[in-house]
């Protein structure tokens, strides 16, 4: 969770701790038994008076939400359920405080990708493959033969295979063994941090960086750092003096085609961070989720600098191929493989095998090259696109951008007002302060090529030049 200490500004003091704390609660940021800040550290954070905070929290307490135990504090009732939203709070919720949740809950809501700027997902028109139902059928006639039994908890053998062989065209040299799938990458970032970390630990990001992953760090208790990230690379100066303070075990990043900014990575500035990694004896996650839209497929990781003695590696096809299958694929060091299936195996068991056998079916088949060709076409054609279309509003299109999913435009006002106003107008935006584990304020707004419509830009210019 990006945390934001932002109130509701349409409720009373009182109310809008009340709200701000039950929001907190039914997104399991503070579960059932554990204790909520204390009066006087919410009041800080918030910025409010103690007694403000007070009034709240015995609400909370008379509504059976919390539990006030004498010399300790108030805690979350084991038994707490969600309040049903009255009238008054269905209105407010139309003017929402923007943060990670409330992003990730529109991603999956009913707004049309036209509308969505915001999104971090191609249209669907973009990545359907006419191949999909054909695999699908070839999987199932074969269903009697694997899917009453757990299988090999590393994952399907050819997909992982296919990996190895892929991998290896690009520099990168593994085995089958080191290959793990997950449920996509998503489940793989889990894993790395439960193996290499523990609550209280420092991690060191992107910053900007994928907001997801910040919000998930977060919630396991890690104290999530960012690192200034440019077209080159991460702040090499700044990391090294993060390094020396805080000694973290853990740098995630995606070094190919970065979200939000589409930048790649400059070798020299990856010698160095591998430099660093190997000084101060900590690893790196790198994902590579975007790798499918690289033409060339020659752009350097740091996987290819390392050879995976510390660095783990983390792909998947929710971009390109299906976000419903949820197949990521993670490389893990030698020495941590048996660590990493036990943490798979005691967290959900496997993966399930029809989707990694669909998965197979489509990457081994030539029309995924193809559609895969024409959608790095598609994503060239709308860069070249904003590329005119931005100055015509006022606006920058961003120096060494690759063709990647997005562009992160400066438009040198505060987005999160911005994506607050574009939201009651029918727009879903990212603004800039998602993508900072501190929830900063920001100018940058991060643009989906293939979503962001020329209705979309006439808004934003008519927007900023109010």
């Amino acid at each position: 969770m990006v945390e934001t200490y932002t109130l509701n500004p349409n409720l009373t003091k009182t109310a809008a701790v009340t709200e701000w704390l039950q929001q907190r609660i039914d997104w399991q940021i503070y579960l059932p038994n554990q204790r909520v800040p204390s009066v006087r550290k919410l009041a800080k954070l918030l910025d409010i008076s103690s007694f403000t905070v007070v009034q709240a929290y015995e609400q909370l307490v008379a509504t059976n939400v919390l539990i006030a135990k004498p010399s300790s504090g108030y805690y979350v009732n084991k038994q707490v359920i969600a309040i049903p939203l009255n009238n008054n709070e269905k209105m407010i919720a139309k003017y929402p405080v923007i943060d990670t949740r409330w992003l990730v809950q529109q991603v999956f809501s009913d707004i049309p990708h036209h509308c969505s700027p915001g999104v971090g997902t191609l249209p669907r028109d973009w990545v359907r493959n006419d191949k999909m139902e054909w695999a699908i059928r070839q999987v199932t006639q074969q269903a009697d033969s694997f899917i009453y039994d757990y299988g090999d908890v590393r994952g399907y053998l050819l997909l992982r295979q296919q990996l190895v062989q892929h991998l290896s065209t690009q520099g990168m040299q593994t085995s089958t063994d080191n290959v793990i799938t997950t449920a996509g990458v998503s489940q793989a970032v889990t894993m790395t941090a439960q193996l290499l970390t523990q609550a209280g630990d420092t991690v060191l990001v992107d910053g900007p960086g994928w907001y997801w992953l910040s919000s998930c760090l977060q919630q396991q208790g890690l104290n999530v750092i960012a690192i200034e990230r440019d077209h080159e690379g991460p702040n090499i100066e700044q990391m090294q003096k993060l390094f020396a303070a805080h000694h973290p075990k853990l740098y995630l990043t995606n070094s190919v085609l970065h979200n939000p900014t589409s930048y790649n990575l400059h070798p020299a500035r990856a010698h160095q961070v591998i430099n660093l990694i190997h000084e101060y004896d900590a690893y790196i996650f790198e994902d590579d989720l975007y790798a499918a839209f690289v033409p060339n497929n020659q752009t350097l990781r740091y996987a290819s600098l390392d050879q995976f003695e510390r660095v783990f590696y983390a792909t998947g096809f929710s971009k390109s191929m299906s976000s419903g299958w949820r197949v990521g694929m993670l490389v893990s060091p030698d020495k941590f493989v048996d660590d990493m299936l036990r943490i798979k195996t005691l967290s959900n068991l496997n993966t399930p095998e029809f989707g990694e056998r669909v998965i197979h079916r489509l990457w081994t088949h030539g029309e995924y090259r193809r559609q895969i060709k024409k959608v790095q076409q598609y994503i060239y054609e709308a860069h070249e696109k904003l590329r005119e279309a931005l100055p015509k509003i006022g606006l920058v299109y961003p120096e060494n951008t690759q063709a990647g999913l997005f562009v992160w435009v400066d438009t040198g006002q505060d987005t999160g007002q911005l994506a607050l106003d574009a939201y009651k107008e029918g727009w879903l935006v990212a603004p800039g302060q998602l993508f900072y584990p501190d929830a900063r304020a920001s100018t940058h707004l991060r643009l989906n090529v293939s979503t962001t419509s020329d209705e979309f830009l006439a808004w934003l210019g008519r927007y900023l030049d109010h």
